[in-house]
């Protein structure tokens, strides 16, 4: 009573997918640290080489199970709310504190937000980098068009 366990594990989720998307930045910035100390440039191919020490204890793998981690925690939260509202009402004892609901939920859509339009495309683009890069995303069809965006 009084210590509103709910609300704060809710916040569990938000915080794991901000470390997450930080360190995916880092990794971003160092590898553009790198091409920029190279100073080579091969058209069409990137230079940057990721290697697994970029990662946390050296597991590029963890960050993914972290993201998933994040994503069914905060669908186990926002479902709990819709459940507990569907069983015993929204005035019941589960929501004695109408604030901290109304927060729980407003948590729940900006965890969803920022790891749809900023957390997993980070995680995409850098998955994608180094030695296990797919070349199938790099095209030719891709490729002319970065070559015309490049030109104009």
């Amino acid at each position: 009573s009084g210590w509103h366990n709910l609300f704060w594990f809710s916040t569990i989720p938000l915080v794991v997918i901000l470390a997450i998307g930080t360190k995916l930045q880092a990794i971003i910035a160092r590898m553009a640290v790198e091409i920029t100390e190279k100073h080579t440039v091969i058209q069409g191919m990137p230079v940057v080489k990721l290697s697994d020490e970029h990662f946390w204890f050296g597991k590029p793998h963890m960050v993914l199970h972290l993201i998933h981690f994040a994503l069914f925690q905060n669908a186990f939260e926002i479902t709990y709310f819709f459940w507990i509202w569907y069983e015993f009402g929204l005035r019941s004892c589960f929501h004695d504190n109408f604030e901290f609901i109304i927060a729980r939920i407003c948590l729940g859509g900006v965890v969803q937000f920022v790891c749809s339009y900023i957390t997993l495309p980070l995680h995409a683009l850098v998955s994608q980098m180094g030695s296990s890069m797919k070349r199938t995303i790099f095209d030719e069809q891709t490729s002319k068009a970065l070559k015309k965006w490049h030109k104009t």
